[in-house]
């Protein structure tokens, strides 16, 4: 028959034996799991970096954009500045030009203007000269016509008396040289 005391200490062995393996498994499944969570926190780390990375040579990426985006941007300003500088010159060599133009302009005016200025004082003094010489013809005339009335018609003009007009309106006035 079967001894229950063998038996027990039998079961009580192969528990204790069992209890060691079992403890000896529940320790290296424990570190078998720590491990695994280890290596899972590692993983997800690098996958973190990787992630970072990845999101860095994106933004790398853009910021490449945008700088050839900027260096576009530039060269086409750079091209417009330079197309507007010649225009620019363009406009300054018509503006130096139609300077040039309104100088010797300016100058034929002035000259012109002296000119006219010289023939005008030609004029006044031609004028000066004309008046001058009409009051002297007119007092000639004058004197003429006093003469004329004053004209001696009798054959002698020795007269002791002096001379007689031959007008009869001139003869309450007596004669005088005219000054």
């Amino acid at each position: 028959m079967i001894d229950f005391a063998q038996l027990t200490t039998a079961f009580g062995t192969l528990s204790s034996v069992l209890t060691v393996f079992g403890g000896v498994g529940v320790w290296f499944y424990r570190k078998q799991n720590k491990r695994l969570k280890e290596s899972e926190a590692k993983l997800s780390e690098i996958n973190v970096e990787k992630a970072k990375l990845d999101f860095e040579k994106e933004r790398v990426n853009h910021l490449h954009e945008i700088i050839e985006n900027y260096n576009r941007t530039e060269i086409e300003h750079s091209q417009r500045i330079s197309d507007l500088n010649h225009a620019l010159n363009a406009k300054e060599d018509e503006i130096r030009d139609k300077t040039i133009q309104i100088r010797n302009l300016t100058e034929k005016v002035y000259t012109s203007e002296q000119e006219v200025n010289r023939v005008q004082d030609l004029l006044n003094d031609a004028k000066d000269e004309i008046i001058k010489v009409t009051i002297e013809r007119d007092e000639e005339r004058r004197k003429k016509d006093y003469y004329r009335r004053w004209r001696c018609e009798k054959s002698y003009c020795n007269d002791p008396d002096g001379r007689q007009p031959p007008n009869s309106k001139l003869v309450t006035e007596v004669f005088e040289h005219p000054e």
